[in-house]
C-alpha cells in the first residue's frame, strides 16, 4: 500500500521540497525516490549507453517494471555548453533499428524525448555534473587550468533555466564526487572559508545561480573525500555538514546532501572493509559519522546517489548489510547502475543490454520494502 500511495504522488507532476529528513511534494506528502544511475552523456559518447542494444522505450519500461521511479542521469559540463550554443552532437552511437523515431536527432533532443518518455511512468529526472570534459570524472575538483569554476556554473544556470517549467526534471547534483586524500594539498575542502577549493562556497554559489533561474530545483550536495583527517569514499565524507552546513538562505527547503558509498568491488583497500565487516561495524565506522546523522538529526534528507557493486563473496559482505541499511532507513537512492559496461560494479542489465540481471536486482530488491 505504501508503494501504491508513493506511485499516486510521483504521477501528479508537482515539485519536490524538504522538511526534516523528508522529500516532500507539494501538499507536504513525504516522497521517497527510489531511483537508477543511467550513464553516457559524461562520456566520449555523449549519449546514453545501450541505444545500439536496444530501444529507448524499452529500457525505460525495463526499469519500470522493476519499482524504480527517478533517473540520476550524469552529464558532462562541455556536453550542457554544446547545447548552450545550439550544437549538440548528432553523430551518436545509437542502432536506428532498434530507434527508428531516434534517426537524425542530436544527444540533446534524445535527452529531452528520454525525459517525455519517463513522464508515462510517472518518474523523476535530475542531472549531475560528472566531469567538466567528457571522461575527466577522476578530476578531483569543480575547475581546472583550463575551465574556472564559472564554467560549471555557468552549464548549471542555462539547464535550470532551460527546464524550469518541467517538474520532472526535479533537481540537480551540481558535482560528482569532489576528493582528494587528507594529504593532497589540492584536494576538495569543507570550511567556512571563500578559496577556490572549498566545496562549500562552491556549492552555495552554484545553487545561488542554479535557483534564481529555478528556485523549485532541489540541489544535491555530495560530500568530500577527506574531512579532518578521516577518509571516506569519494563524494561520501559529509562530516563537515556538523561544522559547516550548506546554507541555501530562502531555499533551505531545497536541500539534499548525498553521499556515494561502495564495497570492495570499487576499491577493496578502504580500511573498513575487512573481511570480518558486518552492519554494526560499517555503521560505527562509516555511515553513521560521515553521512547517517544527518538523516537521524533530521538536518536534511540523505539521498544515497550511488551505490552498488558486483555480485562478489567479499563485496556482498559489504552490499548486504548496505541494503539493509536502505530499508530500515527507508531512505531515497540511485543505484549505480542499469549500465553493464561499468567495470567496477557491472549493471542492472547484462551485456547484452536486452536481458534484466535478475541475479542482482533479487539481491538489492529488499531496498523497495
Amino acid at each position: 500500500m505504501c508503494f501504491l500511495i508513493l506511485v499516486l504522488d510521483l504521477v501528479r507532476a508537482e515539485w519536490f521540497s524538504t522538511k526534516g529528513n523528508k522529500i516532500i511534494n507539494e501538499t507536504g506528502g513525504a516522497v521517497r525516490l527510489t531511483g537508477i544511475n543511467w550513464f553516457g552523456f559524461e562520456t566520449t559518447e555523449e549519449v546514453f549507453h545501450g541505444l545500439a542494444a536496444n530501444s529507448l522505450q524499452n529500457l525505460i519500461k525495463m526499469v519500470a517494471d522493476h519499482k524504480f521511479n527517478c533517473w540520476r542521469c550524469p552529464v558532462s559540463a562541455s556536453v550542457i555548453h554544446d547545447w548552450m550554443i545550439g550544437n549538440p552532437r548528432k553523430d551518436l552511437k545509437v542502432n536506428y533499428t532498434y530507434n527508428p523515431s531516434l534517426r537524425g536527432l542530436s544527444n540533446f533532443d534524445i535527452f529531452k524525448i528520454f525525459i517525455k518518455e519517463v513522464k508515462k511512468y510517472g518518474h523523476r529526472v535530475f542531472i549531475d555534473i560528472h566531469s567538466i570534459v567528457d571522461n575527466s570524472y577522476r578530476d578531483n575538483l569543480w575547475w581546472n587550468a583550463e575551465h574556472p569554476p564559472e564554467y560549471i556554473l555557468s552549464a548549471l544556470e542555462w539547464i535550470a533555466d532551460y527546464f524550469k517549467d518541467e517538474p520532472a526534471f526535479i533537481g540537480i547534483d551540481v558535482k560528482n564526487e569532489p576528493h582528494g586524500t587528507c594529504d593532497d594539498p589540492t584536494a576538495a575542502h569543507w570550511d567556512g572559508t571563500k578559496n577556490d577549493n572549498n566545496w562549500k562556497y562552491f556549492v552555495e554559489t552554484a545553487a545561488a545561480r542554479i535557483h534564481a533561474k529555478n528556485p523549485k530545483l532541489l540541489i544535491f550536495v555530495e560530500g568530500i573525500e577527506c574531512y579532518k583527517g578521516v577518509e571516506g569514499w569519494w563524494g561520501g565524507q559529509l562530516a563537515a555538514v556538523k561544522d559547516y552546513p550548506i546554507k541555501l538562505g530562502t531555499y533551505q527547503n531545497k536541500l539534499v546532501y548525498s553521499p556515494h558509498d561502495y564495497g570492495p568491488s570499487v576499491n577493496p583497500k578502504q580500511t573498513w572493509l575487512r573481511d570480518n565487516m558486518t552492519y554494526d561495524s560499517l555503521m560505527a565506522e562509516v555511515w553513521e559519522p560521515q553521512w547517517l546523522f544527518i538523516h537521524e538529526n533530521s538536518i536534511a534528507p540523505i539521498f544515497i546517489g550511488e551505490w552498488g557493486g558486483h555480485l562478489e563473496k567479499r563485496n556482498n559482505l559489504w552490499m548486504g548489510p548496505f541494503v539493509q541499511l536502505i530499508a530500515k532507513y527507508k531512505l531515497s537512492f540511485t543505484h549505480w547502475c542499469l549500465n553493464p559496461d561499468s567495470g567496477d560494479t557491472g549493471g542492472l542489465l547484462l551485456p547484452d543490454w536486452q536481458t534484466w540481471n535478475e541475479e542482482k536486482y533479487n539481491f538489492i530488491k529488499p531496498v523497495f520494502d
